[in-house]
């Protein structure tokens, strides 16, 4: 084991001048001897901030070093598997897009954007994606994770607000990477993008087709609705959402079932149809029996997608 060390301004300067020996050296000195071949063997089955993860049940760093262990996985990814792109290259690269962009929608005229978009493209074009052309669950969770609930938000609305301003290359370009990272909504995007060009019945249009497609995974079609809902379509939404409810309802899909009725609540409170509620609080009351019976003791189960939201 290498007797070198890295020391407490690390914090400030960051782990890239170090030598790989003094980063291997503290690692050991405060109880994770590894390896090159130790760490490539990780690097096969997670990503920096999971072998992180896997070192912390013995790492006795504290003080300046308590998170020493994160920074060193991340640094020796850099390092070691400088073939790969780590979740937090394309952490990087994904925010420096999004601040950009954000740049070009307060009107700065030489926001760096096209270059932004490059270098998002070059990083997705050597990622290892699975059959279905998505990315592994712990890339995606490692890559948003930095990301804070306001960022999320920005996220979320970003390619429909340049939409909005004219942007109409980025606007495209930029949902086509949200429904890259999140494929539940996959043609969500597009056609809210569409609908603030311009087009908006035709997204309608399209956000019903996703919703008709049973091939879909569920929560892609409640996604749809909540397209629907998002675009203020109400009727559209009603016989969409009621559809998808009985059908649901009829494939014994309890979760899916439950997650349509804070919807549904929503759309016939804006259409104020206190039929409509009154006849939903009842089936409510039913489908909750129905899960109480299925899963006993989950009185208090809350669905995770039990508010209507823009697209989530």
């Amino acid at each position: 084991m290498s007797t070198q060390r890295i020391d407490k301004s690390w914090q400030q300067k960051g782990l890239k001048d170090y030598p790989t020996e003094a980063l291997l050296g503290t690692l050991g000195h405060y109880g994770i001897p590894v390896s090159e071949e130790d760490y490539r063997k990780l690097a096969e089955t997670t990503y920096p901030l999971g072998i992180a993860q896997k070192w912390k049940g013995t790492w006795k760093g504290t003080g300046p070093f308590k998170d020493y262990v994160v920074a060193a996985a991340v640094e020796l990814w850099r390092r070691w598997m400088s073939d790969r792109v780590s979740p937090q290259d394309f952490t990087e690269g994904l925010a420096a897009l999004m601040n950009a962009l954000v740049q070009r929608l307060n009107g700065v005229q030489d926001a760096p954007v096209a270059p932004a978009f490059e270098r998002v493209k070059s990083l997705r074009s050597r990622l290892t994606l699975d059959d279905k052309g998505n990315l592994p669950a712990p890339f995606l969770q490692e890559a948003l994770a930095p990301f804070s609930e306001k960022d999320a938000e920005l996220f979320d609305s970003l390619a429909e607000s340049l939409a909005v301003q004219g942007h109409q290359e980025d606007a495209t370009a930029f949902a086509d990477i949200e429904e890259f990272l999140l494929p539940d909504r996959r043609g969500i995007s597009q056609a809210v993008v569409r609908a603030a060009r311009g087009e908006r019945e035709p997204a309608i249009q399209d956000l019903k087709n996703l919703i008709h497609d049973a091939a879909r995974a569920p929560i892609s079609r409640l996604l749809a609705v909540d397209g629907l809902i998002h675009l203020q379509a109400w009727i559209d939404a009603a016989i969409e959402g009621r559809t998808l409810l009985a059908e649901a309802e009829k494939a014994n899909d309890i979760h899916l079932s439950l997650d349509l009725v804070p919807r549904l609540e929503h759309i016939f409170k804006q259409q104020n149809d206190r039929a409509a509620l009154l006849e939903l609080m009842g089936t409510q009351e039913r489908l909750e029996a129905q899960h109480d019976k299925m899963h006993p003791g989950h009185r208090q189960h809350r669905h995770q997608h039990a508010q209507p939201q823009r697209r989530r």
